[in-house]
């Protein structure tokens, strides 16, 4: 059943995070403020998301598994990372099947614009749970190994093709 709830967060977690794009200062030099937006996203691993970057930073994902592993709609928060790229994290509770809260899964994710552009992204992701005593929100925390890890490609999301 864990497993089966590990690899339900992980491709739950990926879309989220690709479709919240930080604003123009966070992409000063890289991906331009003009790629916040929402993202339909592809992952390897066969789930599917979506994935909203916000101008301030935040982000929201949304994903194809979420039904078959129980666990919530992913927030976090997304930045500038290097020269080209963004990173983000996205956070989801995971539910036992009496739906009480069994636990909660961080998804680091990193991400590029693939081509010209923002019509495109590329990039990975690592999804991890944290049990009791452990803190989210401080990677460090958790002393087990990632759940799941898996590549993805995103299309933007146009009001028209």
């Amino acid at each position: 059943m864990r497993s089966k709830i590990v690899r339900a967060l992980f491709f739950t977690f990926l879309p989220p995070f690709l479709l919240a794009v930080p604003s123009a200062p966070l992409f000063a030099d890289a991906l331009p403020a003009s790629c916040a937006g929402t993202y339909l996203i592809q992952e390897a691993g066969g789930a599917k998301d979506f994935w909203t970057f916000a101008a301030d930073g935040t982000f929201f994902g949304t994903t194809s598994t979420q039904p078959l592993f129980h666990f919530s709609n992913q927030q976090g928060s997304w930045e500038k990372a290097g020269n080209d790229g963004a990173r983000g994290v996205l956070f989801a509770f995971v539910y036992n099947d009496d739906n009480t809260l069994m636990t909660t899964a961080r998804i680091d994710i990193a991400f590029q614009a693939a081509g010209q552009g923002c019509g495109q992204i590329t990039g990975s992701l690592v999804v991890r749970t944290f049990e009791e005593g452990e803190d989210p929100l401080d990677p460090a925390t958790d002393t087990g190994d990632p759940i799941a890890s898996d590549t993805f490609t995103g299309r933007r999301v146009q009001a028209r093709p």
